[in-house]
Formats: structure tokens, sequence, C-alpha cells
């Protein structure tokens, strides 16, 4: 049951978004911290993350239910959570977020499917930050795939997840052969008396903000238009492994992150990033590409920290795209390359007013 008081949903998921931060936010918050303990042992706050689709724990016996992938949380997304959470509100129902495990283009149409914009670990922390209170993680198989329409709706909707009420995206389809459509959804779960939601796409720039245009951004290394339209920072993560160690004969070491298989990575190029190590923030250079100067062909992620002294191997860093500064280019040797790196810094210097130390 969502016992949360609306006004103080709003207020945790305006800390989330920096166009709703008002003074309004920062009274409330207050009053959030002070009664903290109570409302966490009492709230979603602590979201709870359900693996499988028929194991949503027996006290929810009423959900608004948001459906979707989910690739990258961005703000049509958070359209479809925020009328999750106003709906469950008014309704007195629990708020849930049923997404899953890969894409369905990986079953369905593998020569198709797209690359990720982020994992399945970052999608769930970033819905968690919503206030969505259950998050269910479906594996999209092929006995899924192969669901009627109306067994999705009367079997997974209906009966596993206690749907009675649904929020979905305009172009939203389920079940076999993608037979079920919004029409369908809405026309039928009216005889089952289960409301149905769409949610209009969100535009910016004069276009709907989705998935696969945001892909399109990073590929053009436009990490900046693509924060906007995520609402937060394009975030890579990955775990440090041993490298070439080309830059620390340089004199810039570098964390080779190791990007996890069918994850996007933006142009080739160098870019300011920031990266959180054991609770401190540094601004740093990353560089995607094969580092041609030196004839490499394997295309790596080096990431370069202004001010860190330290071992990083074995760490999972989540590195975070600000913009970009230039293209890759070849050089004709480590000298030349090595008077670019000291212009890169000098131009994070300017952008961010820090030192390398």
């Amino acid at each position: 049951m969502s016992k949360f008081p609306f006004i103080l949903r709003y207020a945790l998921r305006a800390t989330q978004d920096e166009r709703k931060f008002t003074i309004l936010h920062i009274a409330l918050n207050c009053y959030i911290l002070s009664t903290l303990h109570f409302q966490l042992t009492n709230s979603g706050l602590f979201m709870s993350v359900i693996q499988g689709i028929g194991n949503l724990p027996s006290k929810v016996e009423r959900a608004c239910v948001g459906v979707g992938v989910f690739d990258g949380v961005h703000w049509g997304h958070r359209a479809i959570f925020e009328r999750v959470l106003e709906t469950a509100d008014k309704g007195c129902m629990a708020s849930v977020a049923l997404t899953f495990d890969r894409h369905p283009a990986e079953v369905l149409a593998p020569a198709r499917a797209p690359m990720y914009i982020s994992s399945l670990e970052q999608r769930v922390e970033l819905i968690k930050q919503t206030g969505i209170e259950y998050v269910v993680i479906a594996e999209f198989n092929d006995q899924l795939a192969q669901i009627p329409r109306q067994d999705f709706l009367i079997n997974v909707l209906l009966h596993s997840l206690k749907s009675r009420a649904v929020v979905v995206g305009a172009n939203f389809r389920f079940g076999r052969g993608r037979e079920g459509d919004v029409r369908y959804l809405k026309a039928e779960g009216l005889k089952y008396d289960m409301e149905t939601s769409i949610v209009s796409s969100v535009i910016i720039d004069g276009a709907p903000v989705s998935s696969t245009r945001i892909r399109g951004l990073l590929a053009e290394g436009n990490v900046k238009s693509a924060a906007n339209m995520l609402g937060h920072s394009f975030v890579l993560r990955g775990k440090v492994v041993v490298g070439r160690q080309v830059g620390r004969t340089l004199g810039f070491p570098t964390a080779n992150v190791e990007v996890p298989a069918k994850h996007v990575t933006p142009m080739p190029g160098v870019y300011a990033v920031r990266v959180t190590v054991s609770a401190r923030t540094y601004t740093g250079l990353c560089n995607v590409g094969n580092n041609p100067t030196f004839g490499c062909t394997e295309t790596t992620t080096e990431v370069h920290l202004m001010g860190f002294h330290g071992d990083l191997y074995g760490h999972v860093l989540d590195v975070e795209f600000i913009e970009r500064i230039r293209g890759e280019v070849r050089f004709d040797g480590p000298d030349e390359l090595v008077k670019q790196i000291n212009k890169d810094i000098s131009v994070l210097e300017n952008l961010y007013g820090i030192r390398e130390l």
C-alpha cells in the first residue's frame, strides 16, 4: 500500500530533478529528515526488487503498474513513473514498475537488438530514485514472448501483479507477435475493472524523447544533448582492468574501463568526465577509441582522473560523461600526443576551475 503522503513523494522526486528544485523542496526536506526513521519503515522508499513476475509480496493486494524496458530511464520513462505514483496515491495502491532482464529484441530479433544505454543494475537504481515501491524484473524468454495478449493481461497484469491500473507509453505493444496495443489494453482492461493510463511522449527540441534517439546522440558524441534527454548524465559503468599502460609511460596514468558487451559507448574522442572513488568525486579526461598513434585496433575506454593517486584495478567505476572536448586524432608520435593531452587538461581546468595535483 502506498502510505507515503503525496507531497512528500513529490519532494523526494524533486531531489533528482534540478528543474523542480524549489524553496518548497528545501523546507520539506527538513521535515523529511526529521521523520525519516518512521517513514522508511512504512513506505516504499526502500524499493523492493522482485525477481520474477509471480513473486510480489502477499501484502500487495492492489497495484498500479508501469510497464516497459526503461533503458536509460529518460524523461519519457519518468513521466510514466510520475503517473504511476499519482495513480497509486489516489487509489491506495502499491506502485510497481515491471521491466525485463533484457531487451525483447534480443529474443525476437537478435540481429536488430539495440545496444544498452544502462545496465539492468543501473536501470533499477534509477527507477529507485523516482520513488517507485516495487520493481519486478521478468525474464524475457521464448515462453514470455509467446504469451497471447489476453493471457498477458489476465495472468501477468491482473493475477500475478495485482494490477488495478496500468500505465504505459503510447507505443506500448505486448503479447505474441506484438498483437496487443494500447487500444486493446484499454478496452479489455475495463472488462476487468482495470484502468489503463496512456502517457504521451515527452517532447524536447521538437521531437519525442526515446532511447533510440539518445543512442543516436551518443553515437554522435553529443553527450550533453543525451543528458538533456535522459534527465541525468550518461554513465558508463565498468570494471578497471589491466591495459597497455601507455598513459603511465607518458606521465598520465589511466584506468582502463572494461565496457560490458552490448552497451553503448559514445563516439570516439576525448570527453570531460566525473568519477567518484571512495566518496570523493574527481573530474577527468576519458578517451574512447583505439589509440591510433600507437597503431592499436581495439576500442578502449581510458580515464585519467585529475588529482587521483592510487590503484583502481578491480574497482567498478561509474564514468559520468559531461561533454566532448575533441575527436580522436592520430599524432606523429608520443611527444605530440603529450602536448595535446596537456592542452586537453588546460581545457578541463578552464571549464571546471580545477588543477592537476
